[in-house]
């Protein structure tokens, strides 16, 4: 037997809209791209993942993960990282879906083989 790394995912929430922003419900809890940081998100900059109060929970980005021409919704929320596929996070944006399903990245976990 040899081991082989592995990376896999895991079904983790939805992505939807809220008004012009977005919401990330993991779990039941709900965190927020608000829409002047999603505008900075399209001009490929970090944006703020928030809370109902306001206070950041983590970071969102468009970022290549897997392959350089795939780009993907990455945010990191409180040590995990969530992965939405760009084009079901373009679909959101506008307004073509009304939600699409968040995975959770588990990074580089040794399979045997």
């Amino acid at each position: 037997m040899r081991k082989a790394m592995d990376e896999t995912y895991s079904n983790a929430g939805i992505l939807k809209r809220a008004g012009r922003g977005l919401v990330i419900d993991i779990a039941g809890a709900e965190f927020f791209i608000l829409e002047e940081d999603l505008s900075a998100l399209m001009s490929n900059q970090m944006a703020d993942v928030v809370n109902y109060d306001g206070e950041a929970e983590g970071l969102a980005w468009l970022s290549p993960l897997v392959a350089p021409k795939k780009m993907d919704l990455t945010a990191a929320i409180d040590h995990h990282i969530y992965i939405v596929s760009y084009g079901g996070f373009g679909h959101v944006v506008r307004g073509i879906r009304k939600q699409v399903v968040i995975k959770e990245y588990h990074p580089m976990k040794p399979a045997v083989v």
